[in-house]
């Protein structure tokens, strides 16, 4: 009865140690760590994770369950205590994956069968050389057959037997910490494509003036990697590259930054989003969320690019403007493509617009530009042209408006022409900037305006 409950108990010990993220000396499973932090990217996600695993007597881990597809540069490998880090010596792994010629080198001296290339029944054989691309398999029925993939049209094979490419050598990263007596928890980290997101805004207008703008974001996992009990956070405004490993870096990986805290929160010159505790990522799976939603007061502008000394001629210029809106953002905006949803006559929503929100800080302004505008219209005229001097040219405008919508528009003509001194002489709009005239126009009638536009030579 003692020697049984003993067994009981002994065997209780193990599960709970094997429960608490625990491994044998000399291995690591990836999917088995004490805390993970999951870094998503739009092309790519940067895996920092923590275990307590330990090398063998021979200093030896082998770590199991990376992704395939992964940048084998990025795998970074540390024991931290304190100021003190220890490193591997080397770390070796076996090129599997995904290679044509590396499968196909493990099959020489296996059975293969042979189809294609003008068989008119399949052929069993065996691989005695590969390289590169061309093989050659001695078949059962004494005859030589040449293989080339570079032909589309010749002879293919497959294997009957299972290939080294599956085996137990490739499944595992071996890292060799030599004599170092390590200490401190173990950090892994790698970068791979198989996790990234995709988000974008939906500006739905609303009566009034009013809209609400919500952004929404695609979260995937390609690996065969469940993150079901990891801290996810998403980086915007800096595509351009990772973060690298610095002490900092480290420790704010460790903290797991465990509170979401606000939206895009500033770290650097990018945004930095925690999703909310208890956000998953299965194997192979997609997943959309809302991240915010926030009302907006919007104001709908027209504007036309000019370039004035292009236009030649007394010619009148027929021009559409494009349909912009503007609005205070109401946080810290993170780069994505934008949705414009708007009601249609019998209560329904449809897509009327598409644009691009760059980065945009609290409190400045936002300008969504749309598309061509359908019911307003500019007629530009160059009246007369007037050489001031050697270094300055001065040029008169007529610019006629149409509204033909239901409701007063503002219209904002701005003048890109690089050598533009100022824009002056302005009657029927308004100067906001020396490059910018305001014009407002009411609803079902036309407005002419002038103005003197004056260029350097």
């Amino acid at each position: 009865m003692f020697k049984h409950s003993l067994l009981i108990l002994l065997m209780s010990g193990f599960l709970i140690t094997r429960a608490s993220g625990e491994s044998l000396p000399g291995k690591l499973n990836v999917e088995q760590p004490q805390s993970t932090v999951v870094t998503l990217y739009s092309d790519k996600a940067l895996i920092s994770q923590i275990f307590n695993s330990r090398p063998d007597a021979q200093g030896t881990l082998e770590i199991s369950g990376l992704p395939i597809n992964r940048l084998d540069g990025s795998l970074n490998l540390e024991y931290i205590d304190g100021d003190t880090v220890f490193r591997p010596e080397d770390v070796f792994w076996y090129q599997g994956g995904l290679d044509r010629d590396n499968y196909y080198r493990n099959l020489v001296g296996k059975n293969v069968e042979l189809f294609g290339g003008g068989l008119n029944v399949a052929i069993l054989g065996k691989l005695v050389s590969y390289q590169q691309g061309i093989g050659l398999v001695e078949g059962n029925n004494g005859r030589q057959y040449f293989i080339d993939y570079h032909d589309p049209q010749g002879l293919r094979m497959l294997s009957l037997a299972s290939s080294e490419t599956q085996g137990e050598n490739l499944k595992y990263v071996k890292a060799d910490f030599g004599q170092q007596p390590v200490s401190g928890p173990l950090r892994l980290s790698y970068i791979t494509p198989q996790l990234s997101y995709d988000s974008h805004y939906r500006l739905t207008l609303l009566s009034h003036n009013q809209g609400r703008l919500e952004l929404k974001t695609l979260l995937t996992n390609s690996a065969n990697i469940n993150f079901d009990q990891a801290t996810i956070r998403l980086v915007a405004g800096g595509e351009g590259g990772v973060p690298g490993f610095s002490q900092k870096s480290r420790m704010l990986e460790a903290s797991l930054v465990t509170d979401a805290g606000d939206f895009a929160e500033r770290v650097g010159e990018v945004l930095l989003t925690t999703l909310p505790k208890g956000t998953v990522l299965p194997a192979n799976s997609r997943q959309l969320m809302d991240l915010f939603s926030e009302a907006l007061h919007l104001e709908k502008l027209y504007t036309l690019d000019v370039y004035g000394r292009s236009t030649g001629g007394r010619t009148s210029t027929a021009e559409r403007p494009r349909l912009t809106w503007k609005f205070e953002a109401p946080l810290d905006l993170p780069p994505a493509q934008v949705r414009l949803y708007e009601q249609d006559p019998d209560g329904g929503y449809i897509i009327s617009g598409h644009s691009w929100l760059p980065k945009t800080t609290a409190g400045d302004n936002a300008w969504l530009t749309m598309g061509e505008a359908l019911a307003v219209r500019v007629e530009r005229t160059r009246i007369d042209v007037e050489q001031k001097s050697v270094k300055e040219l001065v040029v008169q405008w007529q610019a006629t408006v149409s509204n033909d919508q239901q409701d007063s528009i503002t219209l904002l003509i701005r003048e890109r022409d690089a050598n533009l001194i100022k824009l002056d002489s302005v009657k029927g709009a308004t100067l906001e900037k020396p490059d910018q005239l305001r014009i407002e126009v009411a609803a079902g009638t036309r407005k002419a305006i002038h103005f003197t536009a004056k260029y350097r030579r």
